[in-house]
């Protein structure tokens, strides 16, 4: 009884991450980040799998002389998904962090020494029995390396949710805070099972854990998902107003909104075509999100409509001006690798004073915008 309700658990759990895999293979175009969070569902829905298969074989439908052997390669492959899982989530953490425009990654040697010591030890198991093993009786036993492993995955996505920490208090926006978080959380899945496998293997607790846990990376992967604009990755209209009204209520100095559009975006489309128009804007949100990247509190980056950007800023009249002075020197860094045409900017700023609603202040910098592209217009 004990043997099919453990399997049965197994089952759930296999059915809810492949659920999830399911609903994330139907979007037509994944971003990296998706790509990644696909990557470690396929992996981890494999670990079920073979565990699932392991408590059929070993402990419910025991077929003489092959039971054995089955046992052993299914464990083995157990072990082994459980290996590629973590890694795999390693790296949808790394990428996550690299598009917070992290500096402050953990060592790519970190990662492969770690890989590499744990695969190890599933293949020196096969003739040490350290990590486990199946006697003659088919009786599964766990050994002292099993908990060596885990407090090696511990270790490892510790290592990775660091950074994504970091990047979640100096967050500013609330959905993007969140999605950091849930994803720095792995670490306490993987710290729980090694707490309580020293219970023994009544309980599948590695599978619920890591079932709950890629239960929260999916919702806060939708959650950003919505938030963001599909071509540039940065956050798109509807959650520009909502985090201005969160904003407006919630700061301790002054906020100014710039208004950036590209001159000559239309130009640009009908020479060289709609894709290299993508092209530019995509260029100018990488701009904005490397320009923004140094200030202590980072600056909110959204896509307005067609080729306008608003950046929220929380500091003082010279830190806005500064970041405007960045950011056009980080545009013309850029124009260095565009061939065919420059990318010209123009930004007009607005700082919020009491009593302004979002629609005004937006308003009041989109002025401010069109007159200093009247004055470059003049000038020509």
């Amino acid at each position: 009884m004990e043997a099919v309700l453990y399997a049965e658990i197994y089952a759930v759990c296999i059915i809810a991450v492949g659920v999830l895999l399911f609903w994330t293979r139907r979007h037509e175009t994944l971003s990296t980040e998706e790509l990644w969070l696909k990557r470690t569902l396929t992996v981890f829905l494999l670990n079920f799998t073979a565990n699932f298969c392991f408590t059929l074989v070993n402990r419910i439908f025991v077929w003489e002389g092959a039971a054995r052997p089955l046992s052993w390669l299914f464990k083995s492959l157990y072990f082994l998904t459980l290996n590629g899982g973590v890694f795999v989530w390693c790296g949808y953490a790394a990428t996550v962090s690299r598009n917070r425009q992290s500096r402050a990654r953990p060592p790519r040697y970190l990662w492969w020494i770690l890989s590499a010591l744990s695969s190890v030890l599933i293949l020196v198991n096969l003739k040490t029995h350290w990590l486990f093993e199946i006697d003659a009786d088919l009786v599964y036993r766990r050994h002292f390396l099993f908990q060596g492993e885990l407090a090696l995955f511990v270790l490892l996505t510790t290592a990775f949710s660091i950074p994504l920490l970091k990047h979640a208090r100096a967050e500013a926006e609330p959905v993007q805070r969140s999605h950091l978080i849930l994803t720095a959380s792995f670490p306490i899945c993987m710290l729980v099972s090694l707490a309580l496998s020293f219970a023994g293997e009544t309980f599948p607790v590695i599978c619920v854990c890591v079932t709950l846990e890629l239960l929260c990376l999916y919702i806060g992967a939708l959650n950003h998902q919505v938030s963001i604009d599909s071509l540039t990755q940065v956050n798109n209209r509807q959650n520009l107003f909502g985090y201005m009204n969160y904003k407006l209520k919630n700061h301790e100095e002054p906020l100014h909104f710039l208004m950036i559009d590209l001159d000559g975006f239309k130009r640009i489309n009908d020479t060289w075509g709609h894709p290299e128009g993508d092209n530019a804007l995509v260029t100018l949100a990488g701009v904005l999100k490397k320009a923004c990247g140094p200030f202590r509190k980072r600056p909110y980056i959204a896509r307005y409509g067609g080729d306008e950007f608003i950046v929220v800023m929380e500091g003082s009249a010279d830190d806005a001006a500064a970041l405007c002075e960045l950011i056009r020197k980080t545009m013309d860094e850029a124009n260095r690798s565009i061939e065919a045409y420059d990318i010209s900017l123009s930004i007009g700023e607005a700082e919020w004073r009491e009593g302004m609603t979002p629609k005004e202040v937006i308003s009041e910098a989109d002025r401010e915008l069109y007159r200093i592209k009247s004055r470059k217009r003049d000038k020509r």
